[in-house]
């Protein structure tokens, strides 16, 4: 049966998929497209939050970071025009759980500290020449 999966018995133990996968932890090869889309978004979102994220924020921006790589994935697919209407439904729904991420970790941008505004070197003034 070439081209066709192989049945698999009831109970039967599957083989590990990846060699370096432990206990259900799904590692993403940093080389693809969708590793680097993951990576891009943890770090975007990582500056966003702040040079000392707490542990719920970073959980949050894992969540966040996945929900928008399996939008990518379905936006490629609604491009080649492959979209039912159970991929719509779950579009939208995804759409707005990440929505609720975002709002959850704060969609502006934080207000720098005082102490951090003190650090930065004062901007050189423009002095016209007479």
């Amino acid at each position: 049966m070439p081209g066709c999966a192989r049945p698999i018995a009831p109970y039967q133990r599957l083989p590990n998929q990846r060699r370096g996968q432990k206990r259900g932890i799904v590692r993403v090869d940093a080389r693809t497209r969708e590793g680097r889309l993951l990576r891009d978004v943890r770090k975007t979102l990582l500056e966003h939050v702040g040079p000392n994220p707490t542990a719920v924020q970073k959980a949050l921006i894992e969540r966040a970071a996945w929900l928008e790589l399996k939008l990518a994935l379905l936006d490629a697919k609604i491009a080649r025009h492959c979209d039912s209407e159970y991929d719509s439904a779950t579009y939208l729904s995804w759409v707005g759980h990440l929505r609720r991420l975002y709002q959850t970790l704060g969609i502006g941008r934080p207000a720098p500290k005082f102490a951090e505004l003190m650090k930065s070197p004062p901007k050189p003034r423009k002095t016209e020449a007479a």
